[in-house]
């Protein structure tokens, strides 16, 4: 009997087990879902986009803006979302409906508008474009968490094609501060601190120094971040970019710091879009609740997820996931792909700014 290459990894954040079935990946595939267009086939304006420049009538309000230098330009907006999941005008008021515990949709969701120009898409997007998107982040979270102490949790997430959850083509992400700590954060914060507890380290200060030295599975480095395939992935081409500088918080993040996640994450995004044909993805970032900015266990950092498989019944039902693709082998092509880049410069002089 030919031996099989199935085994199950632990998520040392999350306690999650993955399987990994390589021989998964050859079975019979259903028609794929459309491609969305591509950035290159996109117009700089869409009469039809709220986000873009002419069209501020379609929006709710303008929150905020990160001003260009000069002609009273924008590099990034925030616009309230249209559709919130949580909004400011409700009291927070809870109470028990029979076995059940509920609370009023108390809190904020935000977009933020990455760009004035309708397909300039993250990886296109110059390095301080970038920046000046990180930027945003960070103001717009340091503003939620001092104006309203009831938000107890912030999120900052991007969805990137239709099957992420995202309705609009134009570069954009979002900010959500929740009255409560979802538990799936309050599970990991409990176990990063019981990881601390017992080794009287940070779980991923240790992980930068075990991948760091192990190899297989770093695909990008600079000053001040790692880039890795985790050990244990729940979906093909899974990366979490991390400081390696340890702090809890996101928002405490300095210049030199933005400037290198900007090209961290330009090179990552690129490397999707060229190697993995624009595939749909989420990014997270992963940074503390209000209470937990002082703790020393805690370590944020940025996961990106494509959407190249779906759940299916046993990882719904089971909560395991099941993976058809090793980490060290996602690690090696991603990491090919972005040295392609660096050593040859085979985008400089084309339409875009890729470099």
């Amino acid at each position: 009997m030919e031996r099989s290459d199935n085994h199950l990894r632990q998520n040392i954040l999350t306690e999650q087990w993955v399987i990994y079935a390589p021989q998964r990946a050859k079975r019979h595939k259903h028609q794929e879902m459309p491609k969305p267009e591509t950035t290159e086939s996109l117009p700089e304006r869409d009469a039809q986009c709220p986000f873009c420049v002419g069209n501020e009538k379609m929006l709710p309000e303008i929150v905020f803006e990160l001003k260009a230098d000069q002609n009273d330009k924008w590099f990034t907006r925030v616009v309230p979302n249209k559709y919130p999941a949580l909004i400011t005008e409700e009291d927070i008021k809870g109470g028990n409906k029979g076995l059940y515990l509920t609370t009023s949709a108390f809190g904020k969701h935000e977009v933020i508008i990455e760009s004035a120009f309708h397909n300039h898409d993250i990886p296109i997007m110059l390095s301080k474009q970038i920046a000046r998107v990180l930027e945003t982040y960070i103001q717009r979270q340091k503003f939620l968490f001092t104006n309203f102490n009831d938000i107890l949790n912030i999120l900052i997430f991007r969805n990137h094609g239709p099957t992420s959850g995202t309705s609009l083509t134009h570069p954009h992400s979002q900010i959500i501060g929740t009255p409560i700590i979802p538990k799936y954060i309050h599970d990991r914060e409990a176990i990063a601190k019981r990881y601390y507890e017992g080794t009287g380290h940070c779980s991923l200060c240790d992980i930068i120094e075990f991948e760091r030295n192990d190899g297989s599975r770093s695909i990008y480095e600079d000053t001040s971040f790692l880039g890795i395939v985790p050990f244990a992935s729940e979906v093909p081409f899974e990366v979490w970019i991390v400081p390696k500088r340890h702090y809890t918080d996101f928002g405490e993040i300095n210049e030199r710091e933005i400037a290198d996640l900007s090209q961290a994450l330009k090179k990552i995004l690129l490397a999707y879009y060229d190697r993995l044909d624009n595939p749909d993805y989420n990014y997270i970032i992963h940074s503390c609740s209000r209470q937990k900015r002082e703790t020393p266990y805690l370590h944020w950092y940025l996961r990106i997820r494509p959407r190249i498989t779906t759940p299916a019944g046993f990882e719904i039902g089971s909560g395991v996931h099941i993976n058809p693709s090793l980490p060290e082998n996602d690690a090696r092509i991603l990491k090919e792909q972005i040295n392609s880049h660096t050593k040859t410069d085979s985008h400089t002089g084309t339409k875009y700014a890729r470099i």
